[in-house]
């Protein structure tokens, strides 16, 4: 009575195999059942968002496409590089594909760890992906002439692509009442500059109950100990912390563009006296409570202040200063894949970073990822102008400038010398000038070996 079991068992067995085949054939690779680890330092959050989130179904549909196992393992945020460099260099890497951010390619890169990708990333593969990502080798996956990033969109949760962007929020209501042309209108017409927002800070500060204090301020900035607003205004004059300069990496904030985009921090300050100067928080919550007419804002913040506010706002680009040809979107930072130098099957784990995550025209629609991006935003914003600012900020990214390996007392240095530079009695160019050579000496040693 039990042969015919077998029989079925056998037959159902074989089933199995040949159907694995055959999902396999439709991805192009056949890995054997072998298992394929995936490397994250989130990776609970990288495992919800495929149990439960925007990529529920796509391991199970990716195990059975490439007939392969799909793991995870964790590594810690702080330092995780070196445990990933450590272990590619012991010959047995911690895993076969690297979910991190790109500011770890210049020292895994540096020190031999990662596979170069540019025999098997062509110009087709660019052209499959969605927003600025086309551009990704010169954005955020290039070390030395050489890409090394297979794209999961900027993150590999949807909606989430450039989470660390950098714009500018302002009360509308406070423009209007004033006479302003707001900065949305401003912008519209390519004239929402550093000008036009010292012109309407001067006007907006105010003493609105005649007790002789400042209760509403035109602007609100914070420059100390993290000098976001110094740094914003650099890259929006076409300037930079870094510079490419005659093939070599340089330390560039004793350009004209960096020194022009501190002092004109430094009069809004100290000679316009404008400016509501204060921390991350406090900034923030005074523009909740009508005390900071326009501040810099950090795009995945919006949605708070959209749930606080009673009173009308528009979001816009990081106004540009006089050496900038176009308003420019800074980003902290981008997830990218890495591939171990070790790697045998680089177009397979390419293919299937690209099924799993979604991330090309063979996945996704491309045509639908504005739409995608900007659901999430849609009730943050009260008009249509500001979500359009937010539709062509995917399009105008820039990497925001990382030295990876420069030492804290060095680094403590040169925060130092922005908040100087702003809130100081040295000149900027003399601050920068000091600090200049030591921080070129970390700069070759990253960059220009």
């Amino acid at each position: 009575m039990r042969k015919p079991v077998r029989n079925v068992a056998v037959i159902l067995a074989l089933s199995l195999v040949i159907f694995g085949a055959v999902s396999a054939m439709a991805s192009g690779y056949d890995l054997g059942g072998r298992t394929v680890t995936i490397v994250r330092y989130d990776i609970e959050q990288m495992q919800d968002y495929f149990r439960s989130g925007d990529g529920r179904g796509r391991i199970e549909a990716v195990e059975e496409m490439f007939n392969v196992k799909i793991d995870f393992a964790g590594i810690p945020w702080d330092a995780g590089y070196d445990v990933i460099l450590t272990s590619i260099l012991a010959g047995d890497p911690v895993g076969d594909i690297f979910i991190v951010t790109n500011r770890w390619i210049p020292t895994l890169a540096g020190n031999n760890a990662l596979l170069a990708l540019d025999d098997i990333l062509n110009e087709d593969y660019y052209q499959s992906l969605p927003g600025m990502h086309p551009r990704m080798r010169d954005i955020y996956s290039l070390y030395q002439g050489k890409a090394y990033g297979i794209s999961v969109n900027g993150s590999y949760q949807r909606n989430m692509d450039i989470g660390s962007s950098q714009g500018w929020i302002y009360n509308r209501d406070m423009f209007k009442k004033a006479g302003l042309v707001t900065p949305n209108e401003l912008q519209a017409t390519d004239q929402w500059t550093w000008q036009a927002m010292r012109e309407a800070a001067m006007k907006l500060t105010q003493d609105t109950d005649g007790d002789g204090q400042i209760d509403q301020w035109g602007v609100g900035g914070r420059f100390d100990p993290w000098p976001i607003e110094q740094e914003m205004a650099v890259y929006s004059n076409g300037g930079g912390i870094l510079k490419e300069k005659n093939g070599k990496t340089v330390f560039a904030l004793t350009d004209e563009d960096a020194l022009e985009a501190l002092r004109m921090w430094r009069d809004l300050v100290k000679v316009d006296g404008v400016v509501m100067v204060g921390d991350k928080f406090n900034i923030r919550k005074e523009f909740n409570k009508k005390t900071v007419s326009q501040f810099r804002l950090d795009l995945f913040a919006l949605p708070d202040h959209a749930n606080e506010v009673d009173f009308d706002f528009g979001w816009v680009f990081h106004p540009k200063g006089p050496q900038a040809e176009d308003y420019v979107n800074p980003v902290w930072g981008l997830d990218a894949a890495l591939l171990p130098i070790t790697c045998d099957e680089p177009e397979a784990m390419v293919a299937i970073v690209n099924a799993l995550f979604e991330t090309t025209s063979d996945y996704r629609d491309l045509s639908l990822y504005e739409n995608d991006f900007l659901d999430f935003f849609v009730q943050s914003v009260r008009d249509r102008a500001s979500l359009d600012v937010i539709r062509q900020m995917l399009y105008k990214v820039r990497l925001w400038d990382y030295i990876p390996t420069l030492p804290d007392d060095l680094d403590l240095k040169l925060r130092e010398a922005f908040g100087g530079a702003v809130l100081g009695e040295e000149s900027p160019k003399s601050l920068m000038d000091a600090i200049a050579p030591a921080i070129q000496a970390v700069v070759d040693e990253v960059y220009n070996k």
